[in-house]
């Protein structure tokens, strides 16, 4: 089976996360691809047909082989649990207890408590009714894994 590379979004250090066609997303560290010869991962591109990654010196890495190598990644589980925890703690930092909150948002404490404890995923709309009232908001910002 064919696992063709979507984009390659390098991050901070050595690490690089790529997306496959398949909706996999990967991880990895210099350390985890021996294979690369010493080249830094955040330095590779994707190769526009998607078959593997390559460097400005020319060396490549098969799409196929790229894929065994990698660590799996769920952003959106990653990103959802962070952002519902983040939320709880901004609301104790200030003060607020889910009744409250609840009061001015004007969301059920029940529902509150089940969106912090990651059980239900709030619709965008829920999410900001929930933060105005602690002073924040969305933000679209760099993945940081």
């Amino acid at each position: 089976m064919s696992h063709s590379i979507i984009v390659t979004v390098p991050l901070s250090g050595d690490d690089l996360i790529v997306w496959f066609e398949d909706g996999v997303s990967k991880r990895y560290v210099t350390q985890e691809l021996s294979m690369l010869n010493g080249h830094k991962v955040g330095e590779a591109n994707a190769l526009p047909d998607g078959s593997g990654i390559t460097w400005e010196d020319g060396m490549q890495v098969d799409s196929d082989a790229l894929f065994e190598a990698g660590t799996l990644v769920d952003f959106v589980s990653d990103e959802k649990h962070r952002l519902l925890k983040g939320l709880s703690s901004i609301r104790r930092e200030a003060g607020f207890s889910q009744t409250r909150l609840g009061e001015a948002a004007g969301i059920r404490q029940s529902v509150i408590s089940r969106i912090e404890g990651c059980e239900i995923s709030p619709q965008i709309n829920t999410l900001l009714k929930l933060l105005a009232p602690l002073g924040k908001t969305l933000a679209i910002v760099d993945l940081e894994v």
